[in-house]
């Protein structure tokens, strides 16, 4: 099973663009609040890309959002140059 399921705030301005074929996407940084043993809450912030017309939508800073979806991992390898 490859799923997760955030609730958070948007902490960045949303960053939306669209891909050389026309699909729309938008990246959102989501800060989440974690409860630390011992300790103020930890903040971790996540990146969440949408797609077609969840990327449409109006979003804000500071604005709540419950975000569910799969995870993907971007690998990459770098070029090196010389």
């Amino acid at each position: 099973m490859n799923g997760f399921y955030l609730v958070g705030r948007i902490s960045q301005p949303p960053e939306k663009s669209e891909t050389g074929s026309g699909l729309s996407l938008c990246r959102l940084r989501i800060s989440v609040n974690r409860p630390v043993k011992d300790q103020e809450d930890g903040t971790e912030v996540f990146e969440v890309v949408l797609f077609r017309g969840l990327a449409e939508g109006h979003y804000e800073i500071g604005q709540n959002i419950a975000v569910s979806g799969k995870i993907s991992a971007n690998n990459f390898e770098k070029e090196e140059t010389t």
